[in-house]
């Protein structure tokens, strides 16, 4: 089967199990971050909630060998499980709003269409992004509408969610003890050893710890010299001290490389360096030049 005939197939199969008075099966196009996805929204009268099996992800499955019952057997389970747990949905309210909003970061040109409808603001060439958290597992953007709906400017929203930033806890960690902790052995002494992570709590949208001036103060703290920050994904960046022998342009090349060859699309950020300027608690993207000869290294980096 392609994909359009994998997607009517599917359907009809949730149309039998889950169809029915009161319950609403349709397809949706939606917006996520860096991609756009095509789901199976389960509607019903009596929850606020609704459901979605995202129909790109089943049929990649099915592409690997999965036969079309066994998928839909496990979307079932998947999606019975998903409405026996739903989370309790709180009233929007200012006041909720205000208490629960906080930053992400993404690349815009990657989500154009995902930004059309959301208030964000610029950090150099990412968007910086207001989400509302509902609880541990769940969260959903600001829209632009909810800006008059709930009584917020735009500058009353984002300086909420920046005081809400500097409350969320953060992590800052060398490289090599990721890489040992993961491998289950006693690093060895490497050059990774000059290389934090850092990232938030839950290690998803992690990126956004560059967003609060606690978290870069302590990472300031932790790396001892202000730092050149490496987008490695949406969910952490890396730290690299700025007396690195390394140049701009080789720092670079490091992230785009890295982006093509490791990180999915979903959660690519940035293929851009920025300088974390510790005095003015700034930072800033560098370009790099496009020769740098190794006498010349020492002058860059002094940008």
């Amino acid at each position: 089967m392609n994909y359009e005939d994998f997607k009517q197939a599917f359907t009809a199969e949730m149309m039998v199990r889950f169809g029915g008075p009161g319950m609403d099966i349709r397809e949706h196009q939606v917006s996520k971050v860096n991609q756009t996805m095509d789901a199976l929204v389960f509607a019903s009268e009596t929850s606020r909630i609704a459901p979605q099996i995202y129909l790109t992800d089943l049929f990649k499955e099915y592409e690997q060998g999965k036969d079309l019952m066994s998928i839909v057997k496990e979307a079932s389970a998947r999606l019975e499980a998903s409405r026996m747990h739903a989370p309790a949905v709180p009233e929007l309210s200012h006041a909720f709003m205000e208490e629960n909003l906080y930053l992400t970061v993404m690349n815009p040109e990657m989500n154009r269409q995902y930004l059309s409808d959301v208030p964000y603001e610029f950090l150099e060439d990412m968007a910086v992004v207001p989400r509302i958290r509902l609880n541990d597992e769940a969260s959903f953007v600001v829209k632009d509408w909810m800006l008059g709906e709930y009584g917020f400017t735009r500058e009353e929203l984002f300086a909420a969610a920046r005081d809400n930033m500097n409350m969320q806890e953060y992590r800052c960690f060398s490289l090599s003890s990721f890489i040992g902790g993961f491998m289950g052995t006693e690093p060895e002494p490497s050059p990774s050893d000059n290389i934090y992570v850092l990232t938030n709590e839950s290690s998803i949208d992690g990126a956004s710890a560059i967003l609060s001036d606690k978290a870069m103060e302590e990472a300031h703290a932790m790396v001892g010299e202000d730092f050149f920050i490496l987008p490695s994904s949406r969910h952490e960046v890396l730290l690299v001290p700025r007396s690195t022998s390394l140049s701009v342009r080789e720092l670079t090349d490091m992230v785009v490389s890295v982006n093509r060859t490791a990180v999915e699309d979903k959660d690519l950020l940035s293929d851009h360096v920025y300088r974390y300027n510790s005095s003015s608690g700034t930072i800033r993207m560098l370009e790099p030049k496009a020769e740098t000869p190794r006498m010349e290294k020492r002058a860059e980096l002094s940008l």
